[in-house]
């Protein structure tokens, strides 16, 4: 059960039952995130922000989607990491891809834009001590020009802090996460080992 509840139905307006109902078909942000979020002006307006950082922009959806699962698996967030966009399976990701997340760097499935995209969520995870270098930059500029880069900071960004956030709401455990995908306990063990 979730700490803080679902909007009623009588405090739906229209705008909130159209954001739900955006969330039912992309399937990220899942409804019942945005079903709590809708209760509070700034969470509606968050919302719309995170729709506009996770599907709009210059980078590929895909990509930036398999940058929050990466993060999202690694602070355990059960309902993050479950949670799949209809859009980014269009576009090709699939489970066996999410899977090598935890190995990304030697998989096949990915590309060294979507590995450098992959490392800098790595060490944005890590902290602001990680991606605070040059070298991480000059990384990320083999691969992404400086729009793509405020928007992959921003997405990654967002995901760490509003997934701490969502992860207390107790949406979905860790442990029923797992239960779902036994995948994210290899995950997350990997995650804790580097």
């Amino acid at each position: 059960m979730p700490r803080v509840p679902y909007i009623e139905e009588s405090e739906k307006t229209p705008h909130t039952r159209e954001l739900i109902e955006s969330a039912k078909r992309t399937g990220a942000p899942d409804p019942r995130v945005v079903s709590i979020m809708t209760r509070s002006e700034v969470g509606t307006g968050w919302v719309e922000y995170w729709n506009k950082v996770l599907y709009k922009g210059v980078l590929p959806h895909k990509l930036k989607e398999m940058c929050r699962i990466k993060i999202s698996v690694a602070h355990q967030c059960g309902y993050c990491s479950t949670v799949r966009s209809n859009v980014a399976k269009a576009e090709g990701l699939t489970e066996q891809m999410i899977n090598d997340l935890f190995t990304y760097e030697s998989s096949s499935h990915f590309t060294p834009r979507e590995k450098a995209a992959l490392r800098y969520a790595d060490l944005f995870k890590q902290g602001e001590h990680a991606i605070d270098k040059d070298e991480v930059y000059q990384d990320l500029s083999k691969h992404f020009n400086d729009e793509e880069i405020i928007e992959l900071g921003l997405l990654c960004a967002q995901t760490d802090g509003v997934g701490k956030f969502v992860k207390s709401l107790n949406v979905l455990s860790w442990e029923e996460a797992c239960e779902l995908n036994p995948s994210l306990t290899r995950g997350s063990t990997q995650e804790a080992a580097e």
